[in-house]
């Protein structure tokens, strides 16, 4: 199967999301921002639609994620965040069909292989690194990641709540639904019950799954098991606990959509899966910090290991309140929120430009654009706000674009020139402290 790109399509979109990054700049303007901080935000604004969007005549969009030619579920999601609140604007009509396309071709890519976290424009093989796994063509990567099930799920959640088009909810998409609950369902008992494995060859310990591809042993607690990070890098410990919020969050979605098309059957296995993982995360997401304070842990195998760290990448235990509905002043949070902005976090950095959290996935020193714009966009401290925007305006190393990682000391040392996930997450930190998204 291959697609032929709509160029009407895509010229009436772009046209579109130009409009709105003028009105909205002019907006942010008057409310204060300076010259500069206007270009920056319109220019990381259309970013999504000018430089990765690929309308098809089926009227699915496939988005690249900038620098890499693949579409990732995660990224993709992502990448038209700060479009969404907007869909049902004046003029806006256009973007809500980038953010339908977008939704219609990650369930397309969902039913084709719900492990993968990344996929081809067709079926052409082309692929990071050959792998040991059991892929397809259409697969750019199959590291599975239970957040790249959870984002989709929670855009079209998002589409629907503004828009109330429920001619989204095809048959594809709801094939797709069932794929998600049914990889959550056997992802709780991932040793007994998953056939999913991953390995590379000549490459960095991050990059592979130990134990035969099936990763380090976990115990069945009705966790979610993901073999990698939303950074694509290879869990320690099997648990992640960013992401099993995000999906206990995500399966509330699915009990209102399947409310939606009067699915039972779905409810119900949401319903399971959700009350099962409500239970495991009560008892295995939480350590002690040294005062006796209870805190969110990054990741944990059920027997008792656990990761005290945070990472750049989202979901993160920072996230938080952006991926479920755990309030910013929650006390647990704001103590783990205060726990992963230290060096108890072995990825906090500190420097001369910035401070930040970093990852492991980049040299050691870069703090994270996303990092920054996500920890504005969870704190409740206007101080902090605004010190978090002056700092990610004053680390573009004056390309007016975020970036992946910077050096805390030297901006102008910098990973990836084109990554329009940060740069839409930039523009919806922009439009949340100038209170113009809600």
């Amino acid at each position: 199967m291959s697609y032929i790109r709509d160029d009407k399509k895509e010229k009436e979109i772009i046209a579109a999301v130009r409009k709105l990054s003028d009105e909205l700049g002019e907006k942010i303007r008057e409310k204060g921002a300076d010259d500069r901080l206007c270009e920056m935000f319109k220019k990381c604004f259309v970013n999504t639609a000018e430089t990765t969007m690929q309308c098809l005549d089926d009227k699915k969009v496939f988005l690249i994620t900038g620098d890499i030619e693949a579409m990732w579920l995660r990224d993709s999601s992502a990448q038209v965040c700060h479009y969404a609140p907007f869909m049902m604007e004046d003029g806006c009509e256009p973007i809500k069909d980038l953010v339908k396309g977008v939704i219609k071709k990650q369930f397309e890519q969902i039913c084709i292989d719900p492990y993968a976290n990344a996929f081809n424009t067709e079926a052409n093989g082309r692929c990071w690194a050959k792998d040991r796994t059991d892929d397809n063509p259409w697969d750019w990567e199959r590291k599975y990641e239970l957040d790249s099930l959870c984002y989709p799920v929670r855009l079209l959640n998002q589409y629907l709540e503004i828009t109330e088009d429920e001619s989204i909810l095809d048959e594809e998409v709801k094939r797709g639904l069932a794929k998600i609950l049914e990889v959550m369902e056997t992802e709780q008992n991932h040793t007994e019950k998953s056939a999913y494995f991953f390995e590379r060859d000549n490459c960095p310990p991050s990059d592979t799954l130990t134990n035969g591809g099936k990763g380090e042993p976990v115990a069945t607690c009705g966790l979610i098991w993901s073999g990698f990070r939303p950074s694509d890098d290879a869990c320690k410990y099997g648990y992640l606990i960013p992401s099993n919020l995000f999906a206990r969050e995500v399966l509330t979605y699915m009990e209102r959509i399947a409310d939606r098309i009067s699915d039972e059957n779905m409810k119900k296995a949401a319903v399971i899966i959700r009350e099962k993982l409500e239970a495991a995360i009560k008892e295995h997401a939480f350590i002690k910090n040294e005062n006796g304070e209870t805190i969110y842990v990054y990741e944990t195998d059920g027997h008792g290991n656990v990761n005290r760290m945070d990472d750049a990448n989202v979901p993160s235990l920072l996230s938080i309140p952006w991926i479920t509905d755990i309030d910013r002043k929650d006390p647990v949070y704001l103590r783990t929120r205060a726990d992963v902005l230290s060096s108890n976090n072995p990825y906090f950095y500190e420097g001369k430009a910035a401070k930040g959290i970093g990852s492991p996935h980049t040299p050691k020193d870069f703090i994270w654009h996303i990092a920054l714009s996500m920890q504005g966009l969870t704190s409740a401290d206007e101080n902090e706000r605004k010190e978090l925007l002056s700092m990610l305006t004053s680390t573009d190393a004056g390309t007016l674009y975020m970036h992946e990682g910077f050096h805390k000391d030297d901006p102008s040392k910098y990973t990836r020139d084109w990554f329009a996930w940060s740069n839409s997450l930039f523009a919806l930190f922009v439009l949340d402290y100038y209170g113009l998204c809600n």
